[in-house]
């Protein structure tokens, strides 16, 4: 395997320490680094509890279909020179996200048991920053539920005005979503995409580089 760093093999199962997974344009994607940055969305998402849950392949195969996803986004945004963030808007982003923990003494903590510098996790922040902005830009108007549609979706049903509310906000996530799938699927067409291992099939358990 030409592209893989370091292999522990551990009966009964398989240890991958580091490897590079997946490659996007010029920026490769490595087993740590997915990690990393898969600890760095738990926490801002579920809080520092999250830091230290257990990264099974599921999640981190999950975690990599959004990091590519971003990435080629990413490329594009950077192609068509868009949304660039202030300096103070990513030092914004990196006190909400430091605000997160308890104390200085945690975050720091944190920080080590990633192996990433506080830099590192702005620019983490700050591409999902750029990556929604561009999306909202371009689907949240196109996403928009016309009357039409809702009256079509709801011909022949006796509703109230608070299901109508629920189905409209339903097929408007439908449509987001359906917009979302065909324009990733356009710009993956420009980029240069390769998946080493999408880490969702195998009964593997993945430990994370120290």
């Amino acid at each position: 395997m030409p592209f893989l760093l370091l292999m522990v093999l551990a009966a009964p199962t398989r240890q991958l320490v580091d490897e590079v997974v997946a490659v996007v344009e010029t920026h490769s994607i490595t087993l740590s680094e997915l990690a990393a940055e898969t600890r760095v969305r738990l926490v801002s998402s579920q809080g520092p509890a999250a830091a230290s849950a257990q990264l099974d392949r599921r999640i981190l195969a999950a975690s990599l279909r959004k990091t590519v996803e971003e990435r080629v986004v990413l490329a594009e945004v950077e192609r068509l020179k868009l949304f660039d963030l202030e300096r103070s808007e990513v030092e914004a982003l990196v006190a909400r996200f430091r605000a997160r923990f308890a104390g200085e003494a945690e975050y720091e903590g944190f920080l080590r048991s990633i192996e990433l510098t506080e830099d590192e996790v702005g620019s983490i922040l700050a591409r999902e920053l750029r990556v929604g902005r561009y999306l909202d830009n371009r689907l949240q108007l196109a996403a928009k539920l016309r009357d039409s549609e809702l009256a079509e979706a709801a011909q022949g049903r006796n509703l109230t005005a608070s299901e109508r509310e629920l189905l409209r906000a339903r097929l408007s996530q439908e449509k987001y979503q359906r917009l979302l799938s065909e324009l990733l699927a356009e710009l993956r067409k420009r980029a240069t995409v390769r998946i080493l291992d999408p880490l969702d099939s195998g009964s593997s358990t993945v430990a994370e580089h120290q």
